[in-house]
């Protein structure tokens, strides 16, 4: 407050955005860049954020209010694919972030023009904006199932170097992830074992070099990574010292030496306070580590697990591999703040303002203990049916659960258990109510999940309203892809009808996508239709 008459509006407005990220309160920070960029449309900062906080929410409206409440006022001042007038220096960034924004949804006629200026970026500065031009150009192709265009802009040669150096924080990763989805979705010869390249040399190196996976917590965790990554804080009194130590031990003398005055105790005492107090440093977190030691952010291991789920369910990799249990002690580390008041609810991260992440997260952890207030029926049913979808198929418990653990027999059937699964993520992806067949004239009775015990009731609980979850690629590769694998293990036909259902619409929506077919064609054949399934296979062979 004193210094408030010293700020802009516009300052103060960035400012009040930050305080309320500091304070995991996006919705109110996400409102806040929407006003800023009403009043200061040119503000590329502004808009970068707004677009990061969209991303975090999974809110696709939002990102587009914020690209399009900005729009007009940079294609003002576009000079012109021929340059005749003059052309605003940051416009080329600007009509990325722009196709950022429209391409967040799938919207086939808002995806044609953010693909549109998102290529008129590239070429015009490849080096300034090719990595959020290649971000939107991921959106576009995936919302039209155009697999293998996806394949040559994030995975090949040439398309890979337009975001490798853009320098945003873990950027790189995040798009090869997207390469490897897109490689799974063009069903290529050695589709996956590209992908489960691309995943270790992006994601399972940053789990590795920061000490979150099995070994690195055997040898110490972050702590240890931390201390042998960071910068020296004084490199001035490190090498005095070094000198120092040098020159007495060519030339003899010094206070060093004289322990027969009872000196040398104190010197001792002396040493094991400094080893405390850097044991303390490296404790805590400097803004000197981001410049060399950069831990997972939940987003990151969101776009991690999304990416080894597909590995998992075409059957790329097994259920126990050990990439699972490195994934797993990597969300456990991330959850975990560095609070020092040993209160075990405050010490936990909150993820709340990132629903798909906690999607991603509760394959491996507790629904309850990712959330501290309570969420909107969707969410919290796809929280509860992923959950036990992660148990059924004992995701990352191979080398983090006790073994006595895996041999518990389950009270009821496999079979069972998966259609507990498939109800709860169907009620999750669908706004409306779910029913069950009738037995006579009356009307269905409509299935609600109770929150305490997953079980059905007849009355609706007080959750909040409903709330975006994700993105539509990114929330795609969890609900849809889980829902039809869900279906495939309960094999009854009403369960085989829904999967039939959802991939007819991704097929209406993505007809260019060759796994969408394959898909198509395996649930035509469990449900007896032989030469739709055998035209279903056909299309995705030509594709």
């Amino acid at each position: 407050s004193d210094v408030a008459h010293l700020l802009t509006p516009r300052e103060r407005w960035h400012l009040h955005a930050m305080c309320q990220l500091l304070q995991d309160n996006h919705q109110d920070a996400m409102g806040a860049y929407l006003r800023l960029l009403e009043l200061y449309p040119g503000d590329l900062l502004g808009l970068s954020l707004a677009l990061d906080v969209a991303y975090a929410l999974g809110d696709a409206n939002a990102a587009l209010r914020a690209a399009t409440n900005v729009s007009t006022y940079w294609t003002e001042r576009d000079g012109g694919s021929m340059r005749l007038q003059h052309s605003h220096p940051a416009q080329n960034l600007a009509t990325s972030l722009i196709a950022i924004g429209l391409s967040s949804s799938s919207s086939t006629s808002r995806g044609s023009s953010a693909e549109h200026l998102a290529e008129m970026a590239i070429a015009r500065d490849s080096d300034g904006c090719g990595g959020t031009s290649v971000w939107a150009l991921s959106h576009c192709l995936a919302s039209e199932g155009r697999s293998s265009e996806m394949v040559s802009k994030l995975a090949g040669f040439d398309g890979t170097q337009f975001y490798e150096a853009c320098g945003h924080l873990h950027f790189q990763t995040r798009m090869k992830g997207y390469g490897g989805i897109a490689m799974l979705d063009r069903r290529g010869a050695g589709a996956d074992r590209s992908g489960i390249r691309l995943y270790d040399g992006g994601f399972g190196n940053v789990l590795e070099y920061s000490g979150n996976n099995v070994r690195g917590v055997e040898n110490g965790g972050e702590e240890v990574c931390l201390r042998d990554m960071r910068v020296p804080r004084s490199i001035k009194n490190d090498m005095a010292g070094a000198v120092g130590s040098m020159f007495s031990g060519w030339f003899g003398g010094g206070a060093s030496n004289n322990s027969g005055d009872g000196t040398g105790q104190g010197a001792e005492g002396v040493d094991q306070g400094l080893m405390e107090q850097r044991k303390q440093r490296l404790q805590r977190r400097t803004i000197e580590d981001v410049l060399c030691w950069l831990p997972p952010s939940p987003l990151l291991l969101t776009n991690a697990t999304a990416l080894l789920f597909r590995l998992t369910l075409c059957d790329g990799i097994s259920e126990s591999d050990s990439r699972w249990a490195d994934l797993r002690v990597a969300w456990t580390s991330a959850l975990k703040s560095d609070g020092d008041n040993g209160d075990a609810v405050e010490n936990k991260t909150s993820i709340e303002s990132m629903p798909l992440a906690m999607i991603a997260s509760s394959l491996f952890i507790e629904p309850n203990e990712l959330h501290f207030n309570e969420v909107p029926r969707p969410l919290h049913c796809a929280l509860q049916g992923f959950h036990k979808m992660g148990k059924l198929m004992k995701l990352g418990q191979l080398k983090t659960v006790h073994a006595s653990e895996l041999h518990d027999q389950p009270s009821t059937s496999t079979v069972e258990q998966w259609r507990e699964v498939l109800h709860l993520l169907a009620n999750a992806r669908d706004s409306c109510q779910r029913w069950e067949m009738p037995s006579g004239m009356s009307s269905s009775t409509y299935q609600l999940y109770n929150a305490e015990n997953d079980t059905p009731s007849s009355s609706p609980t007080n959750h909040p309203p409903p709330r975006p979850i994700g993105w539509d690629f990114d929330l795609r590769q969890f609900l849809e892809y889980g829902l039809c694998h869900a279906a495939m293990k309960v094999g009854d036909y009403e369960s085989l009808c829904l999967a039939r259902a959802i991939c007819s619409e991704g097929t209406t929506l993505r007809s260019n996508c060759p796994e969408l077919w394959w898909r198509y064609g395996m649930v035509l054949d469990e449900l007896g239709d032989e030469v739709a399934a055998e035209n279903a296979r056909s299309a995705s062979v030509s594709l």
